[in-house]
């Protein structure tokens, strides 16, 4: 629970007021744009032109990489032939990516792989894939430590939760992305199981990931979560409910994380996305339209890129939990 005194929660609602952050934004008015709302920001760092930015989560990461890209930031995870294939969906892959980095996770053996009639699928990878031989399986996984190395010498590191739905391999202790075949599970039906995160979860798995960030010299981070909806559900429940619960679990974690930790930041693309309703999603009710995609990032930018201008013009207060004195100073005038 937060809790803040009740001066201060009226301080903070007359700061709203100055802002004009107080309420939901009517159409006509600053904040809302193109059919979406665009929140105000007060970013804790800004994006140096040029810096090297690190980026790890599902496919709207890489929506993201492609647009830094283009504006001429230094993106790893794109010099990587299919970055689609680099998709972590889940926070418990997440931290395996991020320990495999400094040593405390190694992808070895047999370790989320899964033979077919045609090959072998990495479970560690996008969930859309070919089965290879094992010679290319492995190469790959080469491949991608090499560019995962360049996340200790990153400036920035921006991390897009995906899904609280994963799948646990008991024997070799480790969380996968794609869900193993229902032949895979019945040849070991005690191998593989269905984990479906809560918060607590959530929770414990990014704040090890950026305090594990943090012990090899901070960075600037950056928490996003993706609009992309989960496309099927091993709950039980439909996937628009199982959708929308796992969307509030990963939102109520980034906003513990930027309690937490002082680096940390949260973009809203989340909100920015869905505030604008199905109509601004492609045919699959999946993914968003590439013009949307534009608005958040130009939103992101012109918040978070060194000397770039915010569009609103209106004084800007920061909101802050201040005490009884400083609210009569501010009240005063």
């Amino acid at each position: 629970m937060q809790t803040i005194s009740g001066l201060s929660a009226y301080a903070n609602l007359f700061n709203g007021v100055r802002n004009r952050t107080f309420r939901m934004p009517a159409k006509g008015e600053n904040g809302y744009q193109d059919g979406v709302l665009l929140p105000k920001l007060w970013p804790r760092f800004k994006l140096a032109p040029g810096e090297k930015i690190f980026t790890i989560g599902s496919c709207f990461a890489r929506e993201i990489e492609k647009r830094l890209v283009s504006r001429g930031f230094d993106l790893p995870v794109c010099r990587y032939p299919v970055p689609d294939m680099l998709n972590e969906y889940n926070a418990g892959t997440i931290l395996q990516r991020i320990e495999s980095v400094f040593g405390g996770f190694s992808y070895e053996g047999e370790m989320g792989i899964e033979q077919t009639d045609k090959g072998y699928l990495d479970l560690f990878l996008h969930i859309h894939q070919t089965p290879v031989e094992l010679p290319m399986l492995h190469y790959r996984r080469q491949v991608i430590a090499e560019i995962y190395n360049e996340l200790k010498a990153a400036d920035t590191v921006v991390i897009t939760l995906g899904l609280t739905e994963t799948w646990f391999d008991t024997i070799h202790q480790c969380y996968v992305n794609k869900a193993p075949s229902r032949a895979a599970v019945a040849r070991e039906p005690d191998r593989f199981q269905f984990h479906r995160m809560d918060v607590a979860d959530v929770i414990d798995r990014v704040s090890n990931s950026i305090a594990l960030i943090n012990a090899h010299g901070q960075k600037k981070i950056l928490l996003t979560v993706s609009p992309i909806p989960i496309e099927a559900t091993f709950s039980g429940t439909t996937a628009i409910v199982a959708n929308s619960y796992s969307k509030a679990v990963l939102r109520v974690v980034v906003e513990q994380m930027t309690r937490q930790y002082e680096n940390v930041d949260y973009f809203p693309s989340f909100e920015i996305a869905t505030s604008g309703g199905m109509a601004h999603y492609i045919d699959d009710n999946v993914h968003i339209t590439e013009e949307l995609v534009e608005v958040i990032i130009n939103h992101m930018m012109a918040n978070y890129l060194e000397g770039a201008e915010v569009a609103a013009k209106e004084e800007v207060i920061k909101p802050n939990y201040i005490d009884a004195e400083a609210y009569n100073r501010f009240t005063a005038g």
